[in-house]
């Protein structure tokens, strides 16, 4: 089984970043589009790992959850990945409650880490991706680089399984656990 752990989004986010979506075809941005059902902010991606597993991730996952409060995040803004002139991600950022975000990931990847997890070691960069292999073509996109989508309510955690069918990247929610401190 291929997991991450994530934030889920609420549906009228998603529809929000559905639409600026459209706004960036329209302005002429090419690239292989997330679809909405698949909208999320990673926490923690986890790889192939086998389903005897899951046990021991729930727990993990509601353990850290009892002892983190709701917060508010906002969503907004255009970002590419490494860059926009060699961009492979296009994106939107992910502020307001960059502390409590980032302390539920660290939390997380601290007692993933301790029950022995493999993870990766790289800088914690919150954000909801776009777009896959962007066209940018020296494009304007200064209108909506700090356009805002909304905010959002996170009040929990979910295991995410990540499947391939026929071409197309399928998200299925496995486990939630409630923020709840």
């Amino acid at each position: 089984m291929r997991l991450f752990i994530g934030i889920d989004l609420s549906a009228e986010l998603k529809q929000a970043i559905l639409v600026f979506q459209s706004e960036l075809r329209q302005l002429g941005v090419k690239g292989s589009w997330k679809a909405p059902e698949n909208f999320h902010i990673t926490l923690e991606f986890m790889g192939e790992l086998e389903p005897n597993i899951l046990p021991t991730l729930t727990e993990t996952l509601t353990i850290v959850a009892q002892n983190q409060r709701p917060f508010i995040v906002n969503i907004g803004g255009l970002g590419a990945f490494p860059s926009f002139k060699r961009p492979h991600t296009l994106w939107t950022a992910v502020g307001g409650g960059l502390d409590e975000l980032s302390r539920l990931r660290d939390k997380l990847h601290r007692e993933l880490t301790n029950k022995g997890f493999l993870l990766e070691d790289r800088q914690f960069k919150p954000h909801l991706t776009l777009a896959s292999r962007p066209e940018l073509d020296d494009l304007d996109l200064s209108s909506v680089q700090l356009k805002k989508l909304g905010e959002f309510f996170v009040a929990e955690v979910t295991l995410f399984e990540s499947k391939a069918i026929r071409g197309k990247r399928i998200y299925t929610d496995l486990f939630r656990a409630c923020l709840t401190k």
